[in-house]
């Protein structure tokens, strides 16, 4: 199922784009001398529509969405209160209280900074298409003094056997080379100093110059304008810009041989050289015979052989897959929720499902995903998560008509406290009138069950303890350190040093420290199981 959409948000569209114009230029540097010369410009007009096209295309091979600062993200920090005051007294049926409050902190940019963003972005367009339009203003003002080229009986019998008589020629003494300026007036520009008499020489200059007007290279180049204004900070567009006159070159050559005679070819070779321009002049402006280029063309003509079907065949295969993967490679941001977090008293499991590439599921999608999963959960007898996960993969994708892979599900042991109190009973972990843990009537001041999700934790105790559980989420041993054990005795450390220096410490139960995120001074944290009152 595909998913289109035109919302794509234009730093996706420049970061899809910038990867799309590595991959072509690693296309064009290991096979640019064994496919057709064309290939390549229809390679950089698929980066263009990338870059230029907000359009979103999700499929089963769309990438998934990077993280980036512009998206609306957040953070949120825990503060717990310290027990000694918040919790209620033994006796008073109110144990476990622990009071939260949370502190969120964002990711996004704020209001100032985005303003500066867009007005920084705002003034590179503008200075970028300024310097761009300058440009072409000083060049259009040499052309205006061009003279038409009128009753050379040459000039209009090849125009006329190349179909293109309408097209209009003009002389200039401001230009060395020839090129073809305008887009939907297209006209032809020779420089004032060419030997008209020589007829072979003036074929192969205008036989060129019509190829890139019924390419319709100026067009292609008028959009490598737009995208160099839009993404003038994005260095790989300016380097795709140069790529891409030079493949537009190659093309027209390609062309140009194909109707000539192979002996021709040396000749041919012979009017490019004698008409390439001095000095690396930008050809984005206009379409014109580059120096820069004319060693690497001359080799590209003299080496040319013409295409045979199966290069052409694999060129087809390669354009459509190319175009395939770069339309549905990338995915516009989109909503991953799907489903409600669901469990069953007939499973230790509990499911919640979400999307991994955006779809359109229909209406009611979190209550059918709901039910898909309600169903499995309900007929299960493994109590495997692997083999629930699949058996849910299988049921959304049955009920929503998608591949499996477009659900990301999270399945996680899910116990009542009855059964987590009497799991723990028989490790010898029983909790106090206070709501704390002890372990065989020891206060336990760290305990962790990391399949459950549950940790508590507190200043004073003699004990700390890790519940290990096998991939079905039955209870195997017991990491058990107490006071006088070497780590224990580290980690007692730490934390009184952690706790002077208003700071946190988390520790693994092998003794390895790792960092933890700012916690008041004495704090208890209690993340209690996941109690969810199964249905």
């Amino acid at each position: 199922m595909l998913h289109f959409r035109m919302d794509m948000p234009p730093y996706l569209m420049a970061f899809y784009g910038s990867m799309m114009i590595v991959v072509v230029w690693l296309l064009r540097s290991f096979l640019k001398n064994h496919l057709p010369k064309p290939v390549f410009p229809l390679l950089w007009g698929l980066v263009l529509i990338r870059l230029l096209v907000p359009f979103s295309l999700s499929s089963p091979i769309s990438a998934p969405v990077p993280e980036w600062p512009l998206q609306h993200s957040s953070s949120a920090a825990v503060y717990i209160s310290d027990l000694a005051e918040d919790a209620v007294t033994p006796g008073t049926g109110a144990s476990d209280a622990v009071t939260y409050s949370f502190a969120e902190t964002s990711d996004r940019l704020t209001p100032n900074w985005q303003f500066a963003v867009i007005i920084l972005f705002g003034l590179g367009t503008a200075i970028t298409a300024g310097v761009l339009f300058i440009k072409k203003l000083r060049y259009s003002r040499k052309l205006k003094n061009s003279l038409l080229v009128e009753h050379n009986q040459g000039i209009n019998m090849i125009l006329r056997d190349m179909g293109m008589g309408h097209i209009l020629v003009f002389t200039n003494d401001e230009i060395a080379s020839p090129l073809v300026c305008g887009i939907l007036n297209p006209r032809i520009y020779l420089p004032l100093g060419i030997n008209f008499q020589k007829t072979q020489l003036l074929g192969h200059i205008l036989t060129h110059e019509i190829m890139r007007i019924k390419r319709r290279d100026n067009w292609m180049k008028i959009v490598m304008l737009l995208a160099l204004r839009l993404d003038w900070y994005n260095p790989l567009v300016w380097f795709m810009s140069k790529c891409l006159s030079s493949d537009l070159e190659a093309a027209c050559d390609a062309a140009v041989l194909r109707r000539i005679d192979d002996d021709e070819r040396k000749d041919y070779a012979a009017s490019l050289l004698s008409m390439a321009i001095t000095g690396n002049r930008s050809t984005l402006l206009y379409s014109a015979f580059s120096k820069t280029e004319v060693e690497r063309r001359i080799k590209s003509i003299l080496n040319y052989q013409k295409t045979t079907a199966f290069i052409l065949a694999l060129s087809v295969v390669l354009v459509m897959s190319s175009t395939v993967v770069f339309a549905t490679g990338g995915q516009a941001p989109f909503s991953a929720y799907l489903s409600s977090y669901c469990s069953s008293t007939s499973s230790r499991w509990g499911v919640k499902a979400g999307l991994a590439r955006d779809i359109a599921l229909g209406e009611d999608a979190g209550q059918r995903a709901d039910n898909a999963i309600f169903d499995v959960l309900d007929a299960d007898t493994t109590n495997d998560p692997e083999t629930i996960a699949d058996q849910v993969k299988a049921a959304l994708a049955k009920e929503f008509k998608v591949e499996k892979g477009a659900f990301l599900l999270a399945v996680d042991l899910c116990l009542m406290e009855e059964e987590v109190l009497q799991e723990y009973a028989k490790q010898g972990i029983t909790k106090g009138q206070d709501g704390f843990y002890l372990y065989k009537g020891e206060a336990v001041r760290t305990y962790e069950d990391e399949m459950l999700g549950s940790v508590q934790t507190r200043p004073d105790g003699s004990v700390d303890i890790a519940v290990n559980r096998d991939r079905l989420g039955q209870i195997i041993s017991m990491t058990v350190l107490k006071q006088g054990d070497e780590v224990f005795e580290r980690r007692s450390k730490e934390i009184e040093r952690s706790r002077r220096f208003n700071t946190s410490v988390s520790y693994s139960f092998d003794g390895t420290q790792e960092n933890a995120p700012l916690v008041e001074q004495d704090t208890v944290v209690e993340a209690g199981t996941k109690f969810l009152g199964k249905q």
